[in-house]
């Protein structure tokens, strides 16, 4: 911490600073209190300073100094209370639901029995009426026939982390994936027993949940064999960092780092191995213009692995519209859209009306949640430019 310059790069591309103002809110600003305070007198206001940070790593890829500002945050979040903090009960509930991402499932039923009756009679600006807009596209569930042709059987088994999202909430996103590799005869398959990757537990600072999490998703992944294919971007990080989570453990350290060495991400997949054709132009076909928006946790890794540009160049009739000022964060943040929901607002409108301005026809990604809030981002903003994973894209184009 005492490492810092206080340069203030990181206030330059932070998108909380940009959005708040706050010098508090700023990498440095946090580090300051840090060396200032201490933990000893972490006041309400304190505790809602550090939780006003999305761990996007965008401080930490521009530090001079190579501080790890995530890791120092999530460490100073350990030391609060479990309903510390703003929205306290909403993160807490959130966290336990996914120590048991099943319920999930039943969340989806929910919503989708909710956005049938309540959609059209919320008003506009409806905090609720934007969260039911993620069940907009599965109002209906795909035909029997059609669950068939997607089914994926014979051909070369290869090991699946899909996530929580697509196993409970969107479903179709599970389809797209197994036909689009159905196409190069592979057969993806996902242990039943695999757990949440953690992810949200270890960004709350509940590294121990975290770590549960770890143990169970590498105990299954070690009854497996070959590369471990990653759909959701952040999933994939946090798989990654796996070696991370139990650096004070080298018995689990030692098996986290031969997880992780195997873990692949889906579009770097899809690059190395040629699932994915080269689609020339028809000519006939309409040119659709596609906006792709970096998930954090791949844009600011250490290692780029993002090949989804790639891939959607593959199709003649694909056009990628791209901001001027570069891939921006689209504010979700995992549980930070639950703690800090107007700054979070205030970040995601800002980009949608950049992105609208570029007049896209889809917005495709790979993280679940950015998948989320450019969906209530859209609804928001009136749009009806279609959101989708990059699996359902591909397919879509490939068909």
């Amino acid at each position: 911490m005492s490492s810092c310059a206080k340069c203030g790069a990181c206030a330059t591309v932070c998108p909380v600073y940009r959005s708040s103002g706050r010098e508090a809110h700023t990498a440095r600003g946090k580090l300051h209190l840090l060396e200032a305070l201490g933990l000893e007198k972490s006041s309400a206001t304190f505790v809602d300073i550090f939780s006003a940070c999305l761990l996007c790593g965008a401080c930490a890829a521009v530090c001079p100094r190579q501080i790890d500002i995530g890791r120092e945050l999530v460490a100073a979040r350990q030391s609060f209370s479990t309903l510390s903090g703003p929205h306290s009960y909403e993160k807490y509930l959130a966290r336990k639901l996914l120590e048991h991402p099943g319920s999930l499932a039943g969340l989806r039923l929910l919503g989708k029995a909710c956005s049938k009756v309540l959609e059209g009679r919320l008003p506009e600006k409806s905090g609720l009426r934007l969260r039911l807009a993620m069940f907009r596209g599965d109002i209906t569930e795909p035909s029997a026939a059609e669950k068939k042709s997607r089914t994926t059987t014979g051909g070369k088994a290869l090991t699946w982390f899909p996530g929580c999202s697509a196993r409970y909430l969107f479903p179709e996103i599970l389809s797209s994936c197994k036909a689009l590799f159905k196409q190069n005869s592979l057969a993806l398959h996902f242990p039943k027993s695999l757990a949440c990757c953690g992810l949200a537990h270890w960004a709350a600072g509940d590294v121990a949940a975290a770590r549960k999490c770890g143990r169970k998703n590498i105990e299954v992944l070690e009854r497996t064999e070959g590369p471990v294919l990653v759909s959701c971007g952040s999933c994939y990080d946090q798989l990654k960092k796996y070696p991370e989570l139990f650096e004070d453990d080298k018995l689990w350290q030692k098996r986290a780092r031969e997880i992780a060495s195997r873990v692949v991400e889906l579009s770097a997949f899809l690059e190395e191995t040629s699932v994915v054709k080269t689609v020339l132009a028809s000519g006939a076909g309409r040119i659709l213009r596609v906006f792709y928006h970096d998930p954090c946790h791949l844009r600011h890794g250490s290692v780029l692995v993002d090949m989804a540009r790639q891939q959607l160049q593959k199709n003649g009739n694909i056009e990628i519209v791209e901001l001027p000022d570069g891939p921006r964060c689209c504010g979700q943040g995992g549980l930070f859209h639950v703690a800090h929901p107007e700054i979070s607002a205030g970040i995601r409108d800002r980009l949608v009306v950049d992105v609208l301005a570029l007049q896209p026809d889809v917005v495709t990604t790979t993280c679940s949640g950015c998948l989320m809030q450019w969906q209530q981002g859209l609804v928001a903003a009136g749009s009806d430019v279609k959101v989708l994973h990059l699996a359902q894209l591909l397919e879509e184009i490939a068909a």
